[in-house]
């Protein structure tokens, strides 16, 4: 009994490495893997479009900061007339940081990619709208908009 118990912890032990190991590598590689950020992401650029009608069907888009030193996120975004909005709870989060510092992102909404400039909305209209549009998308508690966040509006990189 007691050797087929060390078995099952070394078995256990090693399924439990491999399991880790393989998702660190994955987040190292490329996309984001849920909640778990990654680094380059892979695709042909498209233009930029003219509306993002397509978008509003995406629960979750995936943002690539840092050109440099891509790093990558899972984030939620939404439309507005030809401009494409994305939210941050905190301004402290790595791939806020991150275009803050270099205002180059590259977004992927429904595996295509897209090259964007990522500014800061400061106009208190457009923080209602873009709050009531996130509010809608994401059956969100306006609570939830309150605090350290701000918005970000993304526009086809020149």
């Amino acid at each position: 009994m007691h050797n087929l118990m060390h078995r099952l912890e070394n078995f256990t032990s090693s399924r439990n490495t491999w399991w880790l190991c393989s998702a660190l590598m994955l987040g190292a590689c490329g996309a984001p893997l849920g909640p778990i950020p990654g680094g380059k992401l892979q695709g042909d650029i498209a233009p930029w479009p003219a509306n993002w009608v397509h978008a509003e069907e995406c629960e979750n888009v995936l943002l690539e900061t840092a050109p440099d030193d891509p790093y990558s996120v899972t984030i939620w975004g939404i439309s507005i007339d030809d401009d494409f909005y994305i939210g941050a709870s905190k301004r402290s989060n790595q791939w806020v940081v991150n275009l803050e510092q270099d205002p180059r992102v590259t977004l992927e909404v429904d595996g295509v990619l897209y090259r964007a400039t990522a500014k800061i909305v400061t106009d208190n209209t457009t923080i209602a709208a873009v709050g009531q549009k996130f509010i809608a998308k994401y059956d969100m508690d306006p609570d939830n908009l309150k605090g350290e966040g701000a918005f970000y509006r993304l526009q086809a990189a020149r």
